[in-house]
């Protein structure tokens, strides 16, 4: 992971692409996508390993990317975009005539990203983080802008995170007769436990390509 530090006009990315939402509230929509590098995390099922391959964007290219696109969602996935909050920022202030989405495993949420997002998906790592983000959003009134996404197997992962869930999404382990019988473990899981049940679109679609 690169130190940031002194490089407010600068932000490391690994890849800029239109693609459709698979995930979540907004699966289905059509979307910009920024993927930030660098992580701090190591998660085993993380499927976007090469995040960490990337070059550095000035503030102002990636400014006039987002508003030369005539989509109208942008969304920030990593990798850990929090990392570059100060950067991410400074891109929002000048393309407000875009939606903004955040993708953050939520280990460095603040009360500030509630309010510069339109919509957030955190997807906690661990019992005590997931504590601490419960935490902070409640102590907002209802605020309707974020969901909270456990990716759970049922059995080893995610299962301790479930309580905290809006959303369920099923690991996915490539392996496609294991992936189906997560899937749909999670899918009656969800029914008999009223939760609403999370897709990932772009698995079904392009399989592992590197793409979303």
């Amino acid at each position: 992971m690169e130190n940031n530090k002194g490089k407010i006009q600068k932000i490391k990315v690994s890849e800029v692409f239109p693609s459709i939402q698979g995930e979540g509230r907004y699966a289905g929509y059509p979307m910009l996508f920024i993927r930030t590098s660098g992580c701090n995390r190591a998660c085993s099922w993380c499927d976007t390993t090469y995040h960490n391959q990337g070059r550095f964007f000035s503030i102002a290219d990636l400014i006039k990317r987002i508003n030369k696109t005539k989509l109208e969602y942008i969304c920030f996935t990593g990798g850990e975009p929090l990392l570059w909050r100060e950067q991410i920022y400074e891109v929002i202030k000048k393309t407000l005539t875009k939606k903004h989405h955040l993708e953050t495993n939520g280990d460095f949420l603040i009360k500030e990203d509630l309010k510069r997002f339109d919509y957030l998906a955190i997807s906690p790592k661990d019992f005590t983080m997931a504590t601490e983000i419960t935490a902070l959003l409640s102590k907002f009134e209802k605020p309707s802008n974020y969901d909270i996404k456990i990716v759970t197997d049922l059995e080893t992962t995610g299962k301790e995170l479930i309580p905290f869930a809006t959303f369920l999404m099923p690991l996915t382990i490539y392996k496609p007769k294991k992936d189906l019988e997560i899937q749909q473990k999670v899918w009656n899981y969800c029914i008999k436990n009223n939760l609403k049940f999370c897709p990932r679109l772009q698995y079904f679609v392009w399989g592992k390509k590197k793409k979303i």
